[in-house]
């Protein structure tokens, strides 16, 4: 069970904006409300769900940073950055197949959990729940992906300033909550390159 309807509120307009014309089923609400877990808040990073296995939950993104690694010849790479009050939940989670991706949690993250045993129920009690949730999963895939494309479409320079832009709270670097190899690595550019851009930008007051 959940412990905070403001922020609920936050996650329910995700879910009626995702149809707008179509209102959300009765009883579905207080059903998400009973059957969400808050997951423990962790002084560290930890790993949501691990590369090659099928992922266990879906995740709502209170505060704090997820990232999700892919992984090129068994590589890892930073492929998306999902922020406060985002839905993360990969298609192999829908599926139920073998996951190609890591999910991690950054230090001091809170998130709120669900389960594929409670989707797998609400597609029971409400069968046309279940194109909306692979339809949310696709947006935020879709919408991640074209994230991170216009970064890597902008000269190296103007993608690192872009970024700290985009995701306010990363500097200082010592106290960011993502580490500059995974910076580094969504943005396709080598970590001195990133120190170095970066270190020219706060001289110049840029950041």
């Amino acid at each position: 069970m959940l412990n905070n309807r403001k922020t609920f509120e936050k996650l329910m307009n995700l879910l009626r904006n995702i149809y707008p014309d179509v209102p959300l089923p009765e009883g579905f609400e207080e059903f998400l409300w009973n059957n969400m877990t808050v997951e423990p808040l962790y002084s560290k990073v930890r790993t949501l769900e691990f590369e090659g296995q099928k992922p266990k939950k879906a995740y709502f993104v209170v505060s704090g940073l997820v990232t999700v690694h892919g992984y090129v010849s068994g590589l890892p790479f930073t492929e998306s950055i999902y922020r406060e009050h985002t839905i993360v939940a990969m298609n192999a989670f829908m599926k139920q197949e073998d996951a190609v991706h890591t999910i991690t949690a950054t230090k001091d993250t809170l998130v709120w959990s669900i389960s594929h045993a409670a989707m797998e129920e609400i597609y029971r009690r409400w069968p046309p729940l279940k194109s909306m949730a692979l339809q949310t999963a696709l947006n935020y895939l879709e919408m991640k992906r074209k994230r991170r494309n216009s970064f890597l479409a902008m000269p190296v320079e103007e993608r690192v300033q872009e970024f700290y832009k985009a995701f306010k709270g990363l500097l200082p670097a010592r106290t960011s909550l993502i580490a500059d190899v995974d910076i580094a690595s969504y943005l396709l550019v080598s970590i001195d390159v990133l120190r170095r851009i970066r270190r020219k930008l706060r001289k110049k007051g840029l950041l």
